[in-house]
């Protein structure tokens, strides 16, 4: 299962088999995918047809979903749990933004399609291990998709999950120097699903904002705030810092989260990964540990420090 039309109801699958996924994003397995075999096994059709063609194809069990406020370590992370055999990691997966996208949109119409009985449909029979020593499924999402928890956790009341997160101005560093497509307007992003945070913004005055520096504030100030949220109700809550100054135990700490264990040598190959920056493809570029270049000017990022503060200090004490 790799894509899902919202209008139609009707979702794309495609032969993955052998995959590792090891890619940063998913979309990425998929284009080279296509490349290698232009005419891969392939269909397409109302989910409930698919799911009946595919019912005697066991899925993999979601064993753990990380969210994430963007720019924290996140596709390290799933780059390094790609790593290992057990594992089959989805990284921002076309299909999962499709879905968020629809129950968000449908929350605040008041409707409700019955999304949560799409996704654990379609996981029963649609994401099969694509090697033999697969043995749990890991789900990350693009940072935005948090606000879909519910979804979520509904579909899946009994999975893990971990939230990730890094300070505000560092993430809108990184955001202004590299802006993530959402940003632009492209993809299946609504800036009003950030409503909170620009609301928050309003009322602490910053409204002189460029809009590239306002929607990220407003994006990292909702998804934290639905951080929190899941850190009080019993999800790891892992800061950037952790995970850059030991990736190693970090790993450790989300896979016992998860109902797993890492042993010694299965955590040292995991981590060699962030030898390499964790969005190539192609995993030749080197990794960089420096914080992005100011990209605010100190009077404006006093301001933004002052409006997250309450968040950040949250986070701090859910961290673990």
């Amino acid at each position: 299962m790799y894509d899902f039309d919202t209008n139609s109801s009707t979702v794309g699958c495609l032969d993955m088999s052998g995959e590792r996924f090891a890619e940063p994003f998913m979309i990425d397995t998929i284009e080279r995918r296509l490349r290698e075999r232009p005419r891969p096994l392939a269909m397409a059709g109302e989910w409930t047809e698919i799911c009946d063609l595919l019912g005697d194809q066991p899925s993999l069990p979601v064993q753990g979903m990380v969210f994430h406020t963007g720019r924290c370590g996140s596709t390290l992370v799933a780059n390094a749990f790609s790593s290992l055999p057990q594992f089959m990691v989805l990284k921002e997966s076309p299909f999962l933004s499709a879905t968020a996208a629809r129950a968000l949109a449908e929350a605040e119409a008041e409707a409700d399609f019955g999304n949560e009985q799409l996704v654990r449909a379609l996981q029963r029979s649609c994401l099969p291990p694509t090697i033999s020593e697969q043995r749990y499924q890991i789900w990350k999402f693009a940072s935005w998709n948090v606000l879909a928890e519910p979804l979520w956790s509904n579909s899946f009341p009994d999975t893990a999950q971990v939230f990730l997160w890094r300070p505000c101005v560092e993430v809108m560093a990184s955001e202004i120097a590299a802006p993530p497509l959402w940003a632009n307007g492209k993809g299946r992003v609504n800036h009003e699903m950030f409503d909170l945070g620009r609301r928050l913004i309003r009322e602490a005055g910053l409204t002189d904002l460029p809009t590239p520096q306002a929607v990220s504030l407003a994006a990292w100030l909702t998804t934290a705030a639905k951080g929190v949220e899941l850190g009080e109700k019993g999800a790891l809550v892992m800061p950037y810092d952790r995970i850059r100054e030991d990736l190693s135990s970090s790993l450790g700490a989300i896979a016992r989260h998860f109902g797993t264990t890492l042993i010694g040598a299965e955590k040292e190959k995991a981590a060699q990964v962030r030898q390499y920056y964790s969005k190539d493809p192609s995993r030749k570029k080197p990794f960089e540990t420096e914080t992005p270049a100011r990209a605010l000017d100190t009077g404006t990022e006093q301001r933004i420090r002052g409006l997250v503060s309450d968040l950040e200090d949250q986070l701090t004490k859910l961290s673990k």
